[in-house]
């Protein structure tokens, strides 16, 4: 692919509520002069100003990125949500099909728009190399085999578009998961753009199916849906499509694996030795997901308001988030987390930013609650600057010569997943009582992802502690003293 002449504007957007004209009678409004015209400004009556929200720019090709960037604007209000919408909070009402479907669906984070973002950014890049537009389409009939490819589909865009990344699967270039992250996506935006009367027809099938899977034997209530039939089975529905990559292009040496990689205890001891490790700032982000478990995005959230000295007399601690699948949830942390959280509040350095996050915003306001993490300029730090740490040992390391590191900083969460694991099976715990603790924990949708780390755990990876076996003993000790003394598991 020829070199890009798109790209990605990282901007403060206000995505407010109900837009009007501002007149002249507005005072805090003024007018903006572009040549020799005047222009209203767009004021909202209700604001929801975004910071980094990633918007796509291409002077080729402005009328596609207004749509790109307006489907972003959908996706992250929920306007436009692939998820049905639920009911009302009051049942009393039987709704109609019309105000249901008038409901947002979910709102997205702003780290989920990015990648959605990158991936239209690919097929536009792709589109101005070949001099077409994605409007060239064609409709599926209505019955049509959602595992069949009609032979004049193949010549329109969005299928020459999935021919060129199947290619690139093929070739290693992109992954699997990657290549079909990117069709979905793409396909997403097809199904908004028809729904907007933009395009007439869908060049590709998409229907929603009832999958029966049969559950695990080990599998108890807890993690089996509503309507489990004796027989073991359950339904999941599912979007399928035949704008896919295929699997044939996954090549044999390839390692399906890959995705959970808790660090070994060598691994651990050489992120240990760097100086991010002992920063004021990144280091906290670490220790956040090795002692928590807590993703990129959920360091970010935390507030001042849940940091709380430790001396206080409190059975447990705990922070309250959004966790994935915008489920709200207190999770439990250990008390020496919460003293490195609260020692960071003390110094100099944040009392500074707290000044400066409350000369912008307000004190106790509660659509800019005071963050734990504050940047330079007073703001939320970003899920970047959380998982940058990882780069920036990663260059530390280089720079001292030293052996470099594989895993990211998701692979931390995996860490803090696998040893749980680990000293919940030498106690003697069954796999239901361990999944149904880390499930919490690790806030999963399924149990199947949980029990990845059991596997993991047992499949005895890790490796001995040997140097590391005092900090396993200490970082877990309050697992090891709640299972002695009351010989069952308590929320940590």
């Amino acid at each position: 692919m020829s070199h890009s002449t798109s790209r990605i504007i990282k901007s403060t957007l206000n995505i407010g509520n109900l837009p009007y004209l501002a007149n002249g009678n507005d005072q805090k409004i003024t007018e903006k002069v572009c040549g020799d015209f005047k222009l209203r400004n767009l004021c909202y009556h209700s604001d929801n100003v975004i910071d980094n929200f990633p918007l796509i720019s291409c002077s080729e090709r402005l009328r596609e990125c207004l749509e790109f960037n307006l489907f972003l604007v959908d996706r992250k209000t929920g306007a436009f949500s692939l998820k049905r919408n639920q009911h009302s909070e009051n049942e009393e009402y039987v709704w109609s099909k019309g105000h249901l479907g008038a409901k947002k669906g979910r709102e997205l984070d702003i780290g989920s728009i990015m990648p959605i973002a990158k991936d239209l950014r690919k097929f536009l890049d792709w589109m101005i190399e070949q001099k077409i537009t994605y409007e060239e389409i064609m409709a599926v009939p209505v019955n049509y085999d959602p595992h069949s490819i009609m032979e004049a589909e193949t010549l329109l865009p969005v299928w020459r578009f999935q021919k060129h990344l199947t290619a690139l699967v093929k070739n290693k270039t992109i992954s699997f998961k990657l290549g079909n992250r990117i069709l979905q996506n793409i396909r997403t935006f097809y199904l908004w753009s028809f729904r907007r009367g933009e395009v007439n027809a869908l060049p590709f099938s998409h229907k929603l199916k009832a999958i029966k899977v049969r559950r695990r034997d080990d599998a108890e209530s807890l993690f089996s849906m509503p309507g489990v039939k004796p027989d073991h089975f359950r339904a999941l529905k599912t979007y399928i499509s035949n704008l896919t990559i295929p699997k044939s292009a996954i090549q044999k040496d390839d390692k399906p694996n890959q995705g959970l990689l808790a660090y070994t205890a060598d691994e651990l001891q050489l992120l240990m030795k760097t100086d991010v490790y002992t920063h004021r700032t990144y280091g906290l982000f670490l220790k956040c997901a090795l002692l928590a478990g807590l993703r990129a995005n959920e360091v970010v959230q935390i507030n001042r308001d849940d940091v709380i000295n430790p001396a206080s007399k409190r059975i447990g601690f705990s922070i309250s988030l959004i966790r994935k699948f915008s489920k709200a949830d207190n999770l439990r942390i250990s008390p020496k987390l919460m003293a490195m959280l609260w020692d960071y509040t003390q110094d100099t350095t944040y009392l500074e930013r707290q000044r400066k996050h409350e000369n912008k915003f307000g004190i106790n306001n509660s659509e800019h609650p005071l963050p734990l993490f504050i940047n330079r300029d007073g703001k939320r730090m970003t899920v970047s600057s959380v998982s940058n740490s990882i780069q920036k040992a990663r260059a530390e390391l280089k720079e001292r010569g030293l052996p470099g590191l594989e895993r990211n900083f998701h692979d931390l969460r995996a860490t803090f997943a696998t040893y749980w694991a680990i000293a919940l099976i030498k106690k003697g715990y069954s796999p239901n009582d361990i999944k149904a603790k880390l499930m919490l924990l690790m806030s999963h949708e399924t149990y199947e992802t949980t029990q990845r780390y059991i596997d993991f755990a047992l499949e005895g990876r890790m490796g001995k502690h040997g140097a590391m076996e005092p900090w396993v003993v200490d970082l877990y000790q309050e697992v090891f003293e709640r299972v002695n003394n009351t010989g069952a598991l308590h929320d940590s």
